[in-house]
């Protein structure tokens, strides 16, 4: 296994685009070559400029240092056939190859389905519902082990099974009860999956067992040459046993990453597989030119990575490699320091009031679109939004947590829980929000927690809150109300967009980002309206599990704000990284895992449990970790600059903490000496209050414009429209319906004027046995049992009898040209009117447009509209005058309609056309 260190910025993906040209250099076909890496998007852009490499060496004969020999074009010229079908995929892209190379041998079903990771716990989740319901049964296996406080743990087990192949009990009774129920669940789970659907995890455990199958194994090393992986060090446990086993099976493996950017271990990352094979494996020069940095900002990163691998922090010294620019620009970076006596969230205004000023300087040499300011959690965010709007400097806050946990959403969900079952959380967060604000002692007012506490804490909440406070009470029930009148879509619209709110409704109270998110929740809703409240707020919860649903990103120009997390793999000119002294919290987990020294493949962990001997072990470990991380994340923002670098961060009371202390040990600290040279500041700002922000411009009233008052008038018709459907012409003949695609079957009039017009469409004659059956084999047939059926296939012959009677005597033949089932569209005002002419056809000099009737009447007056826009379609589009006849096919009679009856039908609805779509008040 070769294995190469690429620090940020160093040309990782030209590197392997590099490999590539050599491997189908020297023989190697692009079809046995896979390329591995970590996002669909990278996996996307690496087969795009390999695509592009490619064209290069056979146009030019040279791709950047790469120049390929005559003897290799025809080689080239295989790759550029082949590029299209390359593997150049995901791992688990990768992975879901080999196995459906495989499958029959592993009992898989080659065409199996992914399933998302949040849609696999939804599942596991359900799985240990049933089992503990059956648990309440003495004879079952589970009777008698308390199974209600085991939800959590189980669920982050399950979650966590990434990260080793199998999961130990650690010493404690509870452990190896919490075991004894995962294998149970865990077993249920993968019955319930079969052999067509795998979620991510369940692949990895998969393509573990296809390397101990010695034929699968085989299959792969046939269709595999050689194995390209891409950011080796966000793999986990189980992508790194995979790849061992197929290098130890005799296929070659190359991997690229660099351990200093390895911040996914809530993903299961763990950056001691890529430390494994730097250890075992055939170390490759690192790459250690930056085409990215100018020289400032890499004399900085060298000193940053070689300080921390000095110290074990995050890295050692083999994992950080020297680096130097390519780059002769000299760049820049600037540390800014804010420090006093007041609590830190006072500190960070004013720290945020620095950047968003030094920000603003820098617009005059870099737009504000080309900056980004990173954090590391989004609660710094709202110091920043507060700081730019007050500076006046735009920005746009990218993707941020998790959609379906963002507070508006919660809202949401809360109160329509709160209507259908009035207690508990849901009725506290109910009141919190702004749906439980009062107007009882005046204007609107949210209630205050003590009041909130009294409402939950009475014996009868309800009537407690319409005791007291009744303008919330009332609001409530108007909203149960709307429950059981409404289906769920509509009573989740009415909850945004009603005025419930002494006339204001929801989205007035909330912030533009926020109201965005809510527009966004009812388009989703919109697509797939649920059947139930029940099912709309069930699905609301599975989302909310959903850790990849993001906010709707805004939309707009300026300084991007963003997590150091998303940023990976983004670079801007200008970079600033907001709040240093935000310290390294570490959420509690419901048990801890850890593994023994003695486990080199990392494929057992250990499962603890509060309350027994090893849980504070693994935990002070899993911190440890957690730290590591921290400094290799601090090194990932750092490294996103390409020109100028803006540090700031807060120390409250001489204590510094978080990645204060890294720049300390740099001598960059907030008692440091201080800089001012072109290339570096280091400056510290002692604390004084941020002023209100002043209001701006007069306080009087503004002029309303002219528009403000303007409606917009409700159009007669809709955008698009047919004239049959504008006559409501019930047994009009209908295209043949797709049940399929929810297309509604006719009824027996429509199903017999719909085949007689298919028939005469096709050209299809009575007397041929074939068309016939044809016919009557089309779905509209379905709906009738056989003596239905005969009885309408006796009517279509007779039908299509007369027609082929008219034929050559009333309805001339042959013709010079014939167009059945003409489609046209007519523009009239603001609606396009679009039907389909039956028949349009030319003898000699001559048109004829016709139209074929199955009713049981003669009534031509009632088709004058549906005509007179067929014929204004053809006479605009062709400049042709055709004669205009209805054939009623019942009595074999052919009607010459006068143009000016169709003309008049025409003019019945063009006094209705509005031109501008809104009228001024008053007009």
């Amino acid at each position: 296994m070769k294995v190469r260190v690429a620090s940020a910025g160093t040309g990782k993906t030209a590197s392997l685009v590099l490999r590539y040209l050599e491997l189908i250099s020297s023989g190697t076909p692009l079809r046995r070559i896979a390329g591995v890496t970590f996002t669909r998007k990278a996996a996307d852009e690496l087969r795009v400029r390999v695509g592009q490499a490619i064209e290069d060496v056979l146009t030019k004969g040279q791709h950047l240092d790469f120049e390929a020999s005559a003897a290799s074009q025809p080689a080239f010229q295989e790759a550029a056939r082949e590029i299209t079908g390359a593997t150049l995929s995901t791992i688990h892209g990768f992975m879901g190859q080999c196995l459906r190379l495989a499958a029959p041998l592993l009992h898989l079903d080659p065409d199996f389905s992914m399933l998302g990771d949040w849609e696999a716990l939804a599942l596991f989740e359900e799985e240990w519902n049933t089992l503990r319901y059956l648990a309440q049964d003495p004879g079952h296996l589970l009777f008698g082990e308390a199974t209600d406080d085991l939800t959590e743990p189980l669920l982050h087990l399950f979650s966590r099974r990434s990260q080793a192949e199998v999961f130990e009990p650690a010493e404690g009774e509870v452990n190896q009860r919490l075991l004894r129920v995962y294998a149970a669940v865990y077993a249920a789970y993968e019955a319930r999956l079969g052999a067509n659907l795998l979620s991510p995890s369940e692949i990895e455990r998969r393509a573990l067992e296809l390397t101990r199958h010695p034929r699968a194994l085989e299959r792969v090393l046939e269709r595999v040459r050689v194995l390209l992986v891409d950011e080796y060090q966000d793999v986990n446990p189980l992508q790194g046993a995979f790849f061992e086993a197929l290098e130890q099976a005799g296929l070659p493996i190359e991997m690229v990453g660099d351990p200093k950017q390895s911040i996914y271990a809530f993903r299961d990352a763990d950056v001691g597989v890529f430390r494994k094979a730097l250890r075992e494996g055939q170390l490759l020069p690192p790459l250690a030119r930056s085409y990215r940095h100018s020289q400032t900002l890499v004399r900085f990163l060298n000193h940053l990575t070689k300080n921390l691998a000095a110290q074990g922090q995050g890295f050692g010294p083999e994992e950080a490699p020297p680096v130097e620019s390519t780059r002769s620009e000299q760049g820049r970076l600037e540390i800014h320091w804010v420090v006093g006596e007041s609590p830190l969230d006072e500190l960070r205004q004013q720290e945020a009031w620095v950047l968003a000023h030094r920000l603003r300087d820098l617009s005059s040499q870099t737009a504000f679109s080309q900056m980004a300011v990173l954090v590391r959690s989004y609660q710094s965010v709202r110091f920043l939004e507060e700081a730019f709007r007050a500076a006046q400097v735009p920005y746009v806050l990218l993707q941020g947590r998790g959609y379906y946990e963002r507070q508006e959403v919660r809202d949401l969900y809360h109160t329509l829980r709160a209507a259908l079952n009035p207690q508990g959380l849901s009725l506290a967060v109910f009141l919190r929000s702004p749906f439980g604000q009062h107007t009882e002692e005046g204007p609107l007012k949210p209630l205050e927690l003590a009041q909130i506490e009294q409402v939950l804490q009475s014996s009868a909440p309800l009537q407690a809150l319409e005791l007291r406070w009744p303008s919330v009470y009332t609001r409530l029930r108007q909203v149960q109300a709307r429950l059981r009148l409404e289906a769920p879509l509509e009573a989740l619209k009415y909850l945004i967009r009603a005025p419930l709110m002494a006339g204001r409704a929801y989205p007035e109270f909330l912030e533009p980002r926020a109201r965005e998110n809510v527009d966004a929740l009812l388009f989703y809703f919109a697509s797939r309206p649920p059947q139930s409240l029940e099912g709309l707020l069930e699905r609301l919860q599975m989302l909310s599990r959903q850790a990849d649903a993001g906010d709707v990103p805004q939309a707009g120009e300026g300084v991007q704000i963003l997590t150091i997390h998303r940023a990976k793999g983004l670079e801007w000119p200008v970079v600033a990284v907001f709040d240093l002294g935000r310290k390294n919290t570490h959420q509690a987990r419901p048990l801890y895992l850890g593994r023994k020294e003695d486990d080199a493949a990392h494929l057992t962990q250990w499962v603890a449990l509060p309350d027994t001997p090893q849980f504070g072990v693994f935990k002070e470990q899993v911190k440890a970790l957690e730290q590591e991380e921290s400094y290799r994340l601090f090194y990932v923002a750092a490294s996103r600059a390409r020109d100028t670098l803006l540090l700031t961060g807060s120390v409250s009371k001489d204590r510094p903490e978080g990645w204060v202390r890294v720049l300390e040990a740099l001598n960059l600290g907030p008692y440091s000496p201080r800089y001012n040279r072109p290339e570096l500041t280091l400056q510290t700002w002692r604390y004084q209050p941020i002023p209100p922000t002043p209001v701006i411009g007069s306080s009087e009233p503004l002029e309303s414009a002219p528009w403000v008052a303007a409606r917009f008038e409700i159009e007669p018709f809709p955008p698009l429209f047919s004239p049959s459907a504008y006559k409501r012409l019930e047994a009009e003949p209908l295209p043949l319906p797709d049940p399929e695609e929810g297309e509604t079957l006719p009824g027996r009039a429509r199903a017999i004027g719909t085949l007689v017009h298919y028939a005469i469409g096709q050209n299809w004659h009575p007397d041929n046995p074939a068309h016939l059956a044809n016919l009557e084999a089309q779905e509209v047939m379905f709906p009738y049992d056989p003596d239905e059926r005969a009885g309408i296939m006796d009517e279509v012959n007779t039908l299509l009898q007369s027609y082929q009677g008219l034929l050559g005597t009333q309805l001339p033949w042959p013709r010079d040209e014939d167009y059945p089932e003409f489609a046209v569209a007519l523009p009239l005002g603001t609606t396009v009117w679009q039907g389909v002419i039956d028949r349009l056809y030319r003898v000699g000099e001559q048109w004829y447009l016709e139209d074929y009737k199955t009713d049981q009447e003669v009534r031509p007056e009632q088709y004058y509209f549906q005509l007179g826009v067929y014929l204004a379609a053809v006479q605009q589009a062709w400049q042709i005058e055709p004669e205009v006849r209805l054939v009623y096919l019942r009595f074999g009679e052919v009607i010459r309609l006068e143009k000016t009856f169709l003309e008049a039908a025409l003019d019945e609805i063009r006094p209705s056309e509005k031109r501008n779509g809104f009228t001024q008040p008053g007009s």
